[in-house]
């Protein structure tokens, strides 16, 4: 007997209950929650909101920060037929009042610690719903409603289809306003499925993360896990060497999922190699510094890591570059996952050659239904040639893709192109900094300049003259940062993502 395919999060959700209900899908804040438990208090969140809300394709928006109340009411939404509409608890109340009135849900599900913030970010006729929580602390379903005495059983209940709309994810917004993503079902099954496949999961494998559930990756990572039966232990918080390697042997993980930020608080406090438990580490969502890449299997010996690269535009991840490529092809991102294409075009739309730069392209079943409300960004990403991506690359002959970087960080210096993320793996290559970012900058002559902000490891002596001196045995001068800022940490989002607006403010305040 095989699970159903991963086009169906929800039968798949279902399958592993009956098979395996004693499995712990779940664990985080010392509660954990085995595939029966799981599914009954997903159930029992249906339930109430079927009560609550219209009827299917109903939005239901998701104010959560908290690993099981996010992904207990996620299957909760898609058991009742509803879309749901996550959203960063994070953001500012004007912010958040903003994609809450963009999304028109009929109810916003919240737990009480947030019902304040929660309360000042409804829109319309919208309804605020509590999360209640039994004395035991896990989730027992909705405040004020009644829980099924049993999970549904299956068949024609209410539950969303593959081809229904499931999700409207908001972009990080780091660039720009937050765009509404509408996913299918089958879209975020299917691309857990496809990675879980890539990754080789097994049932005994629990990723552990710390990135918040409501974004794109950590949604991802939860799905990927289940795909096999698998499991996922959460904890918020910034965890550093050691410590890391240490909660993940507590909560029995074999693997970890994040961004190379993560990976960089791991193995740079780290003097001496680790024996552990991991199979794998799955680093996404940013470039992953070849010096980091050194130092992790210096000091990681064993652990099988995975570069991977992906956008909410396709409910997670695209490219995966496996462990044993790593060698032959760093700096690449590698192969698509099944059924997904890419191709670099040029400006005028005419697929390039292997080696030569262009704007990425991609189709397949996993790409969006679109951007909410938004028909004209829509239809100048969504093209005849597939999704543009607005990140540069390549790909080699063997096919597989080469990231150089966004749209925007490719700058003109003075009729000169530039790309950001080039000076950024310079600065990481010199092996002084525990973290950078570069963005373009206004130039009243040049047009557009990069600024470094980097976080020196030992800020006492650090001299700007003296890394630009380093960067010119391996960066041309147009590409030269003309400017280098000292920082004590580098703004961030929960997925590991530079904060660019940021950037330009502090450059704006260190400017005077």
């Amino acid at each position: 007997m095989t699970p159903p395919l991963m086009t169906d999060a929800v039968a798949r959700l279902r399958w592993w209950a009956q098979r395996s209900p004693d499995a712990v899908v779940l664990r985080t804040g010392g509660r954990a929650y085995d595939y029966g438990a799981f599914a009954a208090r997903a159930a029992a969140v249906a339930a109430a909101l079927r009560a609550a809300t219209s009827g299917r394709g109903a939005r239901v928006a998701l104010l959560l920060e908290e690993y099981d109340g996010f992904f207990v009411s996620l299957f909760g939404c898609w058991l009742a037929g509803r879309v749901a509409v996550p959203l960063n608890t994070s953001l500012p109340a004007r912010d958040l009042a903003r994609l809450v009135a963009k999304s028109a849900p009929e109810v916003l599900l919240t737990e009480a610690a947030l019902r304040d913030q929660a309360t000042a970010a409804l829109a319309g006729d919208a309804a605020l719903l509590l999360l209640a929580r039994d004395d035991d602390g896990r989730v027992a379903g909705v405040e004020g409603a009644r829980a099924p005495s049993s999970p549904p059983a299956g068949g024609d209940d209410g539950a969303l289809a593959p081809d229904d709309l499931a999700m409207i994810m908001f972009t990080s917004g780091t660039t720009g306003v937050p765009k509404g993503v509408c996913q299918t079902l089958a879209a975020v099954s299917g691309n857990a499925g496809r990675v879980a496949l890539r990754l080789g999961l097994r049932a005994d494998d629990r990723i552990f993360i710390n990135t918040p559930p409501y974004f794109t990756s950590g949604i991802c990572h939860f799905l990927t896990m289940m795909a096999n039966g698998g499991g996922l232990a959460g904890r918020l918080g910034f965890f550093f060497g050691a410590e890391l390697l240490e909660e993940l042997a507590a909560e029995g993980c074999t693997g970890f999922g994040g961004a190379p930020a993560h990976l960089v608080r791991v193995v740079e406090p780290l003097e001496e190699p680790r024996r552990t438990a991991l199979r794998f580490w799955v680093s996404s969502g940013d470039h992953l510094p070849v010096r980091v890449i050194e130092r992790f299997r210096a000091l990681l010996p064993g652990v099988r890591l995975f570069n991977m690269y992906g956008l909410t535009e396709v409910s997670g991840r695209l490219c995966i570059l496996p462990p044993e490529e790593l060698d032959r092809r760093v700096g690449s991102v590698g192969w698509p996952i099944e059924g997904m294409a890419v191709v670099a075009r040029s400006d005028d739309g005419a697929p390039l050659p292997p080696g030569e730069t262009g704007e990425l392209y991609v189709t397949g079943p996993l790409v969006m239904q679109g951007y909410l409300d938004e028909p004209g960004i829509t239809a100048r990403t969504l093209t005849a040639h597939g999704l543009r991506t607005g990140d540069f690359g390549h790909l080699d002959d063997s096919g597989a893709v080469w990231v150089e970087g966004r749209q925007d960080d490719i700058i003109k210096r003075g009729g000169e192109k530039v790309s950001i993320v080039q000076v950024q793996q310079a600065l990481q290559g010199l092996g002084r900094f525990a973290d950078v970012a570069v963005i373009a900058a206004p130039d009243e002559i040049l047009g557009h300049v990069p600024v470094a902000f980097v976080v020196p490891r030992e800020r006492e002596g650090f001299k700007a003259a003296r890394v630009l001196r380093e960067l010119r045995a391996v960066l041309p001068p147009t590409s030269l940062p003309s400017r280098i800022v000292a920082v004590d940490a580098i703004p961030r989002t929960g997925s590991g993502k530079a904060v660019r607006a940021e950037l330009q403010a502090m450059l704006a305040e260190a400017s005077g």
